[in-house]
């Protein structure tokens, strides 16, 4: 909020410098933009972002490093279809929306509730990289990026790691580690580079 209070008194210690309008326009597109960036975690708030406590699992969330990618997903994949099939395979291990959690504990250690299985582990955060390390159940570390929204926000991590991380979770469950819709997932985005796929959060 300083941010945008700073930002707003620049704005009107220099609008004697040009005409009104021109100068609300000025004020519009700026303020608008510097106010959106703090907003969506484009700014340090987003270095800021608390991760410690309870999250609800709202599901599988899709990412890229640009829309370039996401559109090529959509084109030889199928973003929506890549999302749904994962979101099948979770399910069966109970990771589902309103029936999973995930705890980031204050001392360090993790926890990912479903109706079948807890999974522990230890989380670590940097910025916006955050490592999450398995080893009791499993033995395997996720490390990914936290992007923030409206309702919580999405760590999201590269495809096939988090693909990996699907079939060790089924393997705890005791559901089949062959299963032929991770290997179809893994055929539709073999070809598409810097795809992200996590889990979408809300408190």
């Amino acid at each position: 909020m300083k941010k945008v209070i700073v930002i707003l008194s620049a704005l009107v210690l220099t609008a004697t410098a040009a005409n009104a309008q021109g100068w609300l326009d000025s004020f519009l597109k700026i303020a608008t933009e510097k106010v959106g960036d703090i907003v969506g975690g484009k700014s340090s708030a987003t270095q800021a972002f608390d991760i410690k406590g309870n999250w609800k699992y709202q599901g599988v969330a899709i990412g890229a490093t640009s829309d370039n990618i996401l559109t090529n997903v959509a084109t030889a994949a199928g973003a929506g279809k890549v999302e749904e099939q994962v979101n099948n395979l979770l399910a069966k291990a109970g990771i589902k929306a309103g029936a999973a959690t995930l705890s980031f504990k204050d001392d360090g250690s993790f926890v990912l509730n479903s109706g079948k299985v807890s999974i522990p582990g230890t989380w670590t955060k940097e910025g916006e990289k955050l490592t999450i390390n398995f080893a009791k159940l499993f033995t395997f570390k996720l490390v990914g990026t936290i992007k923030t929204n409206a309702n919580g926000c999405e760590i999201l991590f590269e495809s096939n790691k988090f693909l990996e991380f699907v079939k060790k979770v089924l393997e705890v469950v005791g559901q089949a580690t062959n299963n032929s819709t991770i290997a179809t997932v893994q055929q539709a985005i073999a070809n598409v580079k810097e795809l992200k796929l996590g889990f979408k959060l809300a408190k």
